[in-house]
């Protein structure tokens, strides 16, 4: 079972310690940043990840990715998945505060251990019936040619979590009542900025 490590930077009470809680947020926003090095250079490679049992991480990425020569088993990776985070304004509040930036993020080491191309394969429908939700209006299952054709050009692999730990910086050092206003402003930051950024994106093509 894999620790949940414990810093003494940022402060305790940015901390978060709740396995639950953390394994919640990657399933809310599965896309991390994988990061390995060899020989001085680092590599980052952006890809949705998802959980197999309590103690590992399963993913793939396209074969020609030039990380994956070094992704071999037992090599160390350093993972980082994303969540809210916003500006927070100290115009939003009647008492004298400073500016600050709020956020959720999670860290997690671990190591990597290949797959067979049939753990692959039922990856792959896992992470996609995960993403899908619910109200799933789309299904992938074994009957799709094309998932079996797929995995002779994709690497598919399993990261053994060796630790795990939360930054979950919310103004907890704050009154309650800043403490929630500071989240209703991080829901609609993400929200606004989502919005906006996508549309001028488009508009600017």
């Amino acid at each position: 079972m894999y620790q949940i490590k414990v810093l003494k930077y940022p402060a305790n009470h940015f901390i978060e310690k709740d396995k639950e809680t953390l394994k919640s947020l990657t399933e809310t926003f599965p896309l991390a940043t994988l990061i390995s090095s060899y020989q001085g250079e680092i590599f980052t490679t952006f890809l949705p990840l998802l959980w197999e049992g309590s103690d590992y991480l399963i993913g793939h990425l396209d074969a020609n990715n030039t990380q994956v020569p070094f992704l071999q088993e037992g090599e160390k990776v350093h993972l980082i998945f994303n969540g809210p985070e916003a500006y927070i304004s100290p115009a939003h509040f009647p008492t004298n505060e400073l500016p600050t930036y709020n956020y959720c993020k999670i860290e997690v080491k671990g190591s990597i251990e290949p797959i067979s191309d049939e753990a692959l394969k039922k990856g792959i429908i896992q992470l996609t019936t995960h993403l899908e939700g619910n109200e799933a209006a789309y299904q992938l299952t074994r009957d799709e040619n094309r998932l079996h054709s797929l995995v002779k050009y994709i690497y598919g692999f399993k990261i053994k979590v060796n630790s795990m730990q939360g930054r979950f910086k919310m103004s907890q050092d704050k009154s309650v009542s800043h403490q929630k206003k500071a989240i209703d402003l991080m829901q609609n930051s993400l929200k606004n900025r989502n919005q906006d950024f996508l549309e001028n994106y488009w508009n600017g093509k």
